[in-house]
Protein backbone atom coordinates (compact mmCIF):
# COMPACT_ATOMS: atom_id res chain seq x y z
CA UNK A 1 0.00 0.00 0.00
CA UNK A 2 1.30 3.46 -0.88
CA UNK A 3 2.52 5.47 2.12
CA UNK A 4 0.77 8.74 2.89
CA UNK A 5 2.61 12.05 3.17
CA UNK A 6 2.60 12.00 6.97
CA UNK A 7 3.74 8.37 7.11
CA UNK A 8 6.73 9.31 4.98
CA UNK A 9 7.37 12.38 7.11
CA UNK A 10 7.23 10.30 10.29
CA UNK A 11 9.73 7.90 8.72
CA UNK A 12 12.10 10.82 8.07
CA UNK A 13 11.66 11.99 11.66
CA UNK A 14 12.64 8.53 12.89
CA UNK A 15 15.69 8.53 10.63
CA UNK A 16 16.79 11.88 12.10
CA UNK A 17 16.49 10.48 15.63
CA UNK A 18 18.48 7.39 14.67
CA UNK A 19 21.17 9.59 13.13
CA UNK A 20 21.06 11.75 16.25
CA UNK A 21 21.60 8.77 18.54
CA UNK A 22 24.71 7.79 16.55
CA UNK A 23 26.01 11.35 16.85
CA UNK A 24 25.33 11.39 20.60
CA UNK A 25 27.29 8.16 20.95
CA UNK A 26 30.16 9.55 18.86
CA UNK A 27 30.40 12.70 20.97
CA UNK A 28 30.27 10.79 24.26
CA UNK A 29 32.89 8.29 23.14
CA UNK A 30 35.21 10.96 21.73
CA UNK A 31 35.13 12.80 25.07
CA UNK A 32 35.85 9.59 26.97
CA UNK A 33 38.64 8.78 24.51
CA UNK A 34 40.41 12.14 24.93
CA UNK A 35 40.16 12.00 28.71
CA UNK A 36 41.82 8.59 28.89
CA UNK A 37 43.82 8.72 25.64
CA UNK A 38 41.86 5.61 24.66
CA UNK A 39 42.91 4.70 21.11
CA UNK A 40 40.47 1.79 20.76
CA UNK A 41 37.50 3.96 21.67
CA UNK A 42 38.75 6.71 19.37
CA UNK A 43 38.96 4.26 16.48
CA UNK A 44 35.41 3.12 17.20
CA UNK A 45 34.20 6.72 16.71
CA UNK A 46 36.13 7.02 13.46
CA UNK A 47 34.83 3.72 12.10
CA UNK A 48 31.18 4.52 12.88
CA UNK A 49 31.24 7.92 11.19
CA UNK A 50 30.45 6.35 7.81
CA UNK A 51 27.01 5.34 9.11
CA UNK A 52 26.31 8.93 10.15
CA UNK A 53 27.26 10.10 6.65
CA UNK A 54 24.96 7.49 5.13
CA UNK A 55 22.03 8.80 7.17
CA UNK A 56 22.85 12.34 6.07
CA UNK A 57 22.55 11.37 2.39
CA UNK A 58 19.51 9.12 2.92
CA UNK A 59 17.52 11.74 4.83
CA UNK A 60 18.34 14.51 2.37
CA UNK A 61 17.19 12.34 -0.54
CA UNK A 62 13.94 11.48 1.25
CA UNK A 63 13.27 15.16 1.95
CA UNK A 64 13.80 16.10 -1.69
CA UNK A 65 11.51 13.33 -2.96
CA UNK A 66 8.82 14.09 -0.37
CA UNK A 67 8.83 17.77 -1.22
CA UNK A 68 8.68 17.08 -4.98
CA UNK A 69 5.86 14.54 -4.70
CA UNK A 70 3.58 16.34 -2.24
CA UNK A 71 4.53 20.03 -2.43
CA UNK A 72 3.91 20.66 1.28
CA UNK A 73 3.19 24.14 2.66
CA UNK A 74 3.39 26.07 5.92
CA UNK A 75 4.70 24.11 8.93
CA UNK A 76 5.21 20.86 7.00
CA UNK A 77 7.38 22.67 4.46
CA UNK A 78 9.35 24.39 7.23
CA UNK A 79 9.88 21.03 8.91
CA UNK A 80 11.22 19.34 5.77
CA UNK A 81 13.44 22.31 4.98
CA UNK A 82 14.71 22.47 8.56
CA UNK A 83 15.45 18.75 8.62
CA UNK A 84 17.55 19.14 5.46
CA UNK A 85 19.61 21.76 7.30
CA UNK A 86 19.82 20.29 10.79
CA UNK A 87 21.12 16.94 9.51
CA UNK A 88 24.10 18.91 8.18
CA UNK A 89 24.68 20.16 11.72
CA UNK A 90 24.46 16.57 12.98
CA UNK A 91 26.89 15.39 10.31
CA UNK A 92 29.26 18.19 11.25
CA UNK A 93 29.07 17.24 14.94
CA UNK A 94 29.96 13.68 13.92
CA UNK A 95 32.97 15.04 12.02
CA UNK A 96 34.06 17.06 15.06
CA UNK A 97 33.87 13.92 17.21
CA UNK A 98 36.05 12.19 14.60
CA UNK A 99 38.51 15.09 14.72
CA UNK A 100 38.79 14.72 18.50
CA UNK A 101 39.29 10.98 18.08
CA UNK A 102 42.05 11.48 15.52
CA UNK A 103 43.78 13.78 17.99
CA UNK A 104 43.58 11.00 20.59
CA UNK A 105 45.53 8.75 18.23
CA UNK A 106 48.13 11.50 17.73
CA UNK A 107 48.46 12.07 21.47
CA UNK A 108 49.00 8.35 22.02
CA UNK A 109 52.13 8.63 19.88
CA UNK A 110 53.58 11.56 21.86
CA UNK A 111 56.16 11.24 24.64
CA UNK A 112 53.72 12.93 27.01
CA UNK A 113 50.73 10.61 26.85
CA UNK A 114 48.75 11.72 29.89
CA UNK A 115 46.73 14.90 30.31
CA UNK A 116 47.30 17.00 33.42
CA UNK A 117 44.54 16.63 36.00
CA UNK A 118 43.68 20.34 35.66
CA UNK A 119 43.12 19.92 31.91
CA UNK A 120 41.13 16.71 32.41
CA UNK A 121 38.86 18.46 34.92
CA UNK A 122 38.27 21.35 32.52
CA UNK A 123 37.52 19.02 29.60
CA UNK A 124 35.11 17.07 31.82
CA UNK A 125 33.40 20.34 32.72
CA UNK A 126 33.13 21.25 29.04
CA UNK A 127 31.72 17.84 28.19
CA UNK A 128 29.18 18.12 31.00
CA UNK A 129 27.89 21.31 29.40
CA UNK A 130 28.14 20.35 25.73
CA UNK A 131 26.54 16.89 25.86
CA UNK A 132 23.30 18.14 27.49
CA UNK A 133 23.09 20.84 24.80
CA UNK A 134 23.15 18.16 22.09
CA UNK A 135 20.74 15.95 24.00
CA UNK A 136 18.40 18.89 24.53
CA UNK A 137 18.52 19.84 20.85
CA UNK A 138 17.53 16.33 19.81
CA UNK A 139 14.85 16.11 22.51
CA UNK A 140 13.37 19.41 21.31
CA UNK A 141 13.18 17.97 17.81
CA UNK A 142 11.72 14.66 18.95
CA UNK A 143 9.05 16.25 21.17
CA UNK A 144 8.52 19.36 19.00
CA UNK A 145 9.30 21.36 22.12
CA UNK A 146 9.74 25.07 21.39
CA UNK A 147 10.31 25.94 25.05
CA UNK A 148 13.22 23.51 25.31
CA UNK A 149 14.69 24.65 21.98
CA UNK A 150 14.60 28.28 23.12
CA UNK A 151 16.60 27.47 26.26
CA UNK A 152 19.57 26.03 24.39
CA UNK A 153 22.78 28.02 24.28
CA UNK A 154 22.63 29.38 27.83
CA UNK A 155 25.92 27.63 28.65
CA UNK A 156 27.73 29.02 25.57
CA UNK A 157 29.60 31.73 27.45
CA UNK A 158 30.71 29.29 30.14
CA UNK A 159 31.98 26.82 27.53
CA UNK A 160 33.87 29.62 25.79
CA UNK A 161 35.49 30.69 29.06
CA UNK A 162 36.53 27.13 29.88
CA UNK A 163 38.09 26.77 26.46
CA UNK A 164 40.05 30.00 26.91
CA UNK A 165 41.22 28.76 30.31
CA UNK A 166 42.39 25.49 28.76
CA UNK A 167 44.36 27.43 26.16
CA UNK A 168 45.93 29.61 28.85
CA UNK A 169 46.92 26.70 31.08
CA UNK A 170 48.30 24.67 28.17
CA UNK A 171 50.45 27.41 26.74
CA UNK A 172 51.77 28.64 30.10
CA UNK A 173 52.59 25.26 31.67
CA UNK A 174 54.03 23.51 28.58
CA UNK A 175 56.53 25.92 27.09
CA UNK A 176 59.18 23.46 25.93
CA UNK A 177 59.46 22.77 22.21
CA UNK A 178 59.05 19.02 22.71
CA UNK A 179 55.54 19.59 24.06
CA UNK A 180 54.34 21.92 21.31
CA UNK A 181 52.52 19.19 19.35
CA UNK A 182 50.90 17.90 22.52
CA UNK A 183 49.72 21.38 23.53
CA UNK A 184 48.43 22.19 20.04
CA UNK A 185 46.49 18.94 19.76
CA UNK A 186 44.81 19.27 23.17
CA UNK A 187 43.94 22.90 22.40
CA UNK A 188 42.38 21.82 19.10
CA UNK A 189 40.38 19.09 20.84
CA UNK A 190 38.91 21.67 23.23
CA UNK A 191 38.06 23.89 20.26
CA UNK A 192 36.26 21.01 18.51
CA UNK A 193 34.30 20.32 21.69
CA UNK A 194 33.26 23.97 21.87
CA UNK A 195 32.11 23.83 18.24
CA UNK A 196 29.96 20.77 19.01
CA UNK A 197 28.05 22.93 21.49
CA UNK A 198 27.62 25.65 18.86
CA UNK A 199 26.23 23.17 16.34
CA UNK A 200 23.81 21.81 18.93
CA UNK A 201 22.47 25.33 19.45
CA UNK A 202 22.06 25.66 15.67
CA UNK A 203 19.89 22.55 15.71
CA UNK A 204 17.74 24.07 18.44
CA UNK A 205 17.31 27.26 16.40
CA UNK A 206 16.15 25.24 13.40
CA UNK A 207 13.63 23.39 15.59
CA UNK A 208 12.37 26.69 16.95
CA UNK A 209 12.01 28.11 13.45
CA UNK A 210 9.94 25.26 12.03
CA UNK A 211 7.70 25.32 15.10
CA UNK A 212 7.12 29.08 15.10
CA UNK A 213 7.97 30.29 11.59
CA UNK A 214 9.72 33.26 13.21
CA UNK A 215 12.93 34.36 11.46
CA UNK A 216 13.92 36.33 14.56
CA UNK A 217 15.28 33.02 15.82
CA UNK A 218 18.25 33.62 13.50
CA UNK A 219 18.33 37.43 13.43
CA UNK A 220 17.62 39.33 16.63
CA UNK A 221 17.71 42.65 14.77
CA UNK A 222 14.67 41.90 12.54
Amino acid sequence: MRKTFHEKLNEINEDVLLMGSLVQEAVHNSIEAILGINVDLAQKVIDKDEKIDEYDILIEEKCIVLQAEHQPVARDLRLIHSISILIKYLERIGDLAVNISKIVKKLAGEKKKQLDKEIIDLLVEMGNLVEPELNGALDSFKNKDAKLASKLGKSDDTVDEIQKLIFKKLFTSHKSKENIKFVTNVALASRYLERIGDQAVNIGERVLFFLTGDYKVFHDDI
